[in-house]
């Protein structure tokens, strides 16, 4: 029996030391949920690694920052443009940048805004209802691209799909979201799509804590190898 306990510990030791958690500070299916498990699977396919995806969502991504800051497990995590702002950036290792994110521009068929230019005319006028994911996301940030030369009304939002609905009933003049995640409304006949932005603000950078220099250099190994169609189907 205690040889048993024995190899029983060993075996925990040894799929501890491979298990890694790859936090995402969005909900299941949202933009970043989306990219991160993406390379995920890449990741596994390419190594004996096993990790596993867990969504850690709210309070503009300090959920997820504090669970990460307190965590002793080896785990991953997305930046985003909040990460910098947060205790836990000073815990994390820079891993690896996959690059810099389009921010797609939407805007309603039913509305006059055809073009980036009606939208800043727009603000001449008015102040331009314009939706976005949340504080300091990707797309707040390309929302505020456009409002530092125009006047605008934040509108922030849990959920894109909500944020889009809204746009499509002329409740919001625009609406910003990564392009990764814009590609189920692009060919909806009720948006139109008029602008995109890519900027340095808008890099996705992978960062680690307490990952092993065995796992690191394995990890580095695999993110190094990704092919252009994986940054080009990303939206990078």
């Amino acid at each position: 029996m205690k040889y048993i306990i024995m190899v029983l510990l060993v075996l925990s030791n040894v799929v501890n030391a491979n298990t890694i958690e790859f936090v995402v500070s969005g909900s299941p299916g949202g933009s970043d949920d989306t990219v991160t498990r993406r390379v995920t699977e890449y990741l596994e396919k390419k190594t004996n690694l096993k990790i596993v995806v867990i969504n850690k969502p709210g309070a503009s991504h300090t959920i997820a920052y504090n669970y990460v800051s307190d965590s002793d497990k080896q785990v991953l995590i997305a930046s985003t443009p909040m990460i910098m702002k947060h205790e836990v950036y000073n815990k994390l290792n820079e891993l690896f940048t996959l690059g810099n994110f389009s921010i797609s521009v939407f805007t309603s068929t039913k509305s006059n805004i055809k073009t980036l230019d009606d939208l800043i005319e727009l603000s001449k006028k008015r102040d331009i209802i314009f939706g976005h994911g949340g504080t300091l996301s990707y797309s707040y940030v390309g929302m505020k691209t456009i409002c530092d030369n125009a006047k605008c009304l934040e509108v922030p939002y849990k959920s894109g799909a909500v944020g889009m609905l809204d746009l499509m009933s002329n409740q919001i003049d625009a609406y910003c979201i990564p392009s990764y995640g814009s590609t189920q409304f692009v060919e909806n006949d009720k948006l139109r799509l008029i602008h995109s932005i890519k900027t340095d603000k808008t890099s996705f950078k992978i960062f680690s804590k307490n990952l092993s220099e065995e796992n690191k250099r394995i990890i580095l190994d695999v993110l190094k190898s990704l092919d252009s169609k994986f940054f080009v189907d990303m939206g990078f």
